[in-house]
Order: structure tokens, then C-alpha cells, then sequence
């Protein structure tokens, strides 16, 4: 299952000791924690760049 989870940002030591912090903490099987986790952290970071883009849009059509 986690072959085919395309990470969009760089693997990090933080993300890893999140992950292991995750897996001690949690009652889910390990093969579903990071296919969970990755979803989560993608879609933050897409709403990030998707309110980052807005700004930038808004700032453009103000100038």
C-alpha cells in the first residue's frame, strides 16, 4: 500500500519521528498510519498553496 503514496514535499527527520511518534500512540495497523498521515499532510499542504496562490492573485489584480 505505501508504494503508491507520492509524497509532495521532501521526507524530513521530523516527519519521520512523526510518523514513529504516530505508530507508538495509535492502535492502527502500521501498513494504514502512513497512507493516513500522508493524506492529511497533503492535503495541508495543497490548501496551502491553494490560499497562497489566491494572495497572490488578489495582489496582482489590486496592483
Amino acid at each position: 500500500m505505501r508504494n503508491n503514496i507520492k509524497p509532495i514535499f521532501p521526507l524530513s527527520e521530523e516527519f519521520l519521528e512523526l510518523v514513529d511518534l504516530l505508530n507508538q500512540i495509535s492502535d492502527t495497523a502500521d501498513d494504514e498510519i502512513i497512507p493516513q498521515t500522508m493524506t492529511v499532510l497533503n492535503k495541508v499542504y495543497a490548501q496551502g498553496i491553494m490560499e497562497g496562490y489566491q494572495k497572490a492573485i488578489d495582489k496582482q489584480s489590486k496592483a
